[in-house]
């Protein structure tokens, strides 16, 4: 058997979407998890999809039906609340509800249907960008290219060394991250500006809810009693007694930082997703990142595969990173511009003050200027839905 043109290192939502596109193409790739194939899609993670993403994997004709809108937020502050309707501002366009787990394991199932290539319960043992060359469980392949989708600790991003510069910058806030089995409160997302710290209430099904809450750094979800969890998380969403008798399938830490990876290739590798950059959650914009970083690579290797490998043109694959770092920061400036509304510990660090409740008035000055401000509401609805404006 001769080598895969692309070996594809993770089967997450980049991994599986540039898989697919491959596979649609009929450019030789094999993909490479770690994971067993049962364990694919099980984690609750990210759940909103931005409109130009849905918009570009329709267009890229992936088998997934995106029909849950989400079409309002809701910001409450112990003083106001004003619930923000961007579908209407941005001329009818949402996001939609569409959680990661169920992403990965739709295309998963779909590309095991078609027998792909996927090599599950395998792990990368070496991986040379020169070469290029990756050794997979004692089996070495020289592909034409190697493509890191293995999230934040990427065996291939590590290889990389000196040969790219990773922009690291840990953040002073912490959030807790619960998942419950049950109805949303309501039928929109909440965030919570509390002077206690930021919470927030995320659809993710009909019988499906994700919360955050924000907490000081030295707090553990370990050592945090559910009931009391419960109790802050509900006091601060402005919903008193709400999640009493509701249980938590997982509560788990989650500290904030941003890292982008430039350039986001050499050598023969190629980063895609959380393997080359991190984005804080505010906004929920690293999935639909991670999903355009995959479909700008598949149509360069596409091309310089060119018809049943011969007379490709390599120009798109070489200009990988010249095209996708430009978006990746502007979108990291929107979630750190978001961030300081909604956190209260992390606005603190960004702002440089030391006084808590002067950082809680600066967020509820905000709040205030997008319910009052034409001009700030319909750039925020396009920044936040991903719509671009329309001339």
């Amino acid at each position: 058997m001769s080598d895969p043109e692309v070996v594809i290192v993770g089967a997450g939502p980049a991994g599986l979407v540039l898989a697919w596109l491959l596979q649609r193409a009929g450019v030789p790739y094999v993909l490479v998890e770690r994971q067993a194939r049962e364990e694919i899609g099980t984690q609750p993670k990210a759940g909103i999809v931005e409109y130009r993403t849905a918009e570009l994997l329709r267009a890229e004709g992936l088998p997934l039906r995106f029909e849950v809108e989400n079409r309002r937020v809701e910001f409450r502050t112990p003083t106001t609340s004003h619930l923000f309707d961007y579908a209407d501002l941005t001329g009818d366009r949402p996001h939609y509800v569409f959680p990661q787990h169920r992403l990965v394991a739709e295309l998963a199932e779909a590309l095991v249907a078609e027998d792909a290539p996927l090599l599950f319960s395998h792990r990368v043992e070496a991986v040379d960008p020169d070469g290029p060359r990756i050794v997979v469980e004692g089996r070495e392949f020289r592909p034409r290219a190697i493509v890191g989708a293995d999230g934040a600790g990427s065996v291939v991003a590590r290889a990389l060394g000196d040969r790219v510069d990773v922009l690291d910058r840990p953040l002073t806030s912490r959030w807790l991250v619960v998942s419950a089995p049950t109805p949303p409160l309501v039928g929109h997302t909440i965030y919570a500006i509390h002077p206690r710290g930021y919470a927030a209430h995320l659809r993710r099904g009909p019988n499906e809810t994700r919360f955050y809450l924000e907490v000081p750094v030295e707090v553990s979800a370990a050592d945090t009693d559910h009931d009391e969890l419960r109790r802050d998380l509900a006091e601060r969403l402005g919903e008193p007694g709400a999640l009493d008798g509701v249980e938590f399938t997982s509560v788990d830490d989650l500290d904030l930082r941003t890292r982008v990876t430039t350039p986001m290739q050499a050598g023969g590798c190629f980063l895609v997703g959380d393997a080359a950059h991190l984005i804080t959650p505010a906004g929920g914009k690293g999935m639909n990142l991670a999903v355009a970083d995959a479909v700008e690579l598949a149509h360069g290797l596409v091309e310089a595969h060119g018809v049943d490998g011969h007379g490709g043109d390599d120009a798109r694959l070489r200009a990988y990173s010249e095209t996708r770092l430009p978006v990746i920061m502007a979108t990291q400036g929107f979630s750190d511009w978001f961030l300081r509304i909604l956190s209260a510990f992390s606005a603190d660090a960004l702002a440089g003050s030391t006084s808590a409740a002067f950082v809680h008035g600066m967020r509820e000055g905000w709040v205030r200027r997008l319910r009052d401000d034409p001009l700030l509401a319909r750039w925020f609805a396009h920044a936040y839905a991903g719509v671009d404006p329309r001339p």
